[in-house]
């Protein structure tokens, strides 16, 4: 469970850093397992920007060329439920707790998302924010978390019940245009 851990700090900070599209699915089949899938898509010209500077774009995960010249890298990550929950370095920003009749809140602070998107106080930084606006229009963080049932969440919930959803998106994270609560919790029942 060791790599499903910073999955969620990762989530959070590799988008913000370039024009990505990121998703992140927790599933939990069952009463003692938790699964992640992580999705991340870059530009072609943020991909090779990565290249030319030495940093992989998907270091643990499978890397795959998209027919529109894009690129995604896909981590999974699969492990118990307890261990998650009782690692302290689980990610920034991410809880999960068992609560009564077999139940389990999944919490992502919101707030410490946005913390790092204060405008800046140099000169032209608002110049800056409307360039990393337009850059971020139509990309996403999207969180998913799954499992027999959803029980309640302040996210979507899907037509079968299954899984609720949250979408972050970047532009309006930057210009402080879209209200997002706290945090996106779901309680959530295990299993398939």
């Amino acid at each position: 469970m060791r790599k499903f851990l910073p999955l969620a700090s990762l989530l959070f900070t590799v988008p913000l850093a370039a024009c990505f599209d990121a998703e992140m699915t927790l599933n939990f089949p069952d009463d003692n397992t938790a699964e992640a899938t992580m999705v991340m898509i870059a530009s072609a010209d943020f991909y090779e920007m990565s290249a030319t500077g030495g940093e992989s774009f998907c270091e643990d995960g499978t890397e795959v060329e998209m027919e529109d010249g894009s690129y995604s890298c896909t981590e999974t990550f699969t492990g118990t439920i307890d261990e998650a929950i009782a690692d302290p370095d689980i990610g920034e920003g991410m809880s999960i707790e068992r609560r009564d009749g077999g139940l389990l809140f999944v919490s992502f602070d919101l707030e410490e998302v946005t913390s790092d998107m204060a405008p800046p106080e140099e000169a032209g930084g608002e110049e800056m924010l409307a360039m990393m606006a337009e850059a971020f229009a139509g990309h996403a963080i999207t969180l998913n978390i799954g499992g027999s049932e959803i029980v309640e969440t302040n996210g979507t919930v899907s037509d079968d019940g299954t899984t609720a959803s949250f979408a972050i998106p970047l532009d309006a994270l930057v210009t402080s245009a879209e209200e997002l609560p706290a945090s996106f919790d779901v309680l959530v029942r295990p299993g398939t």
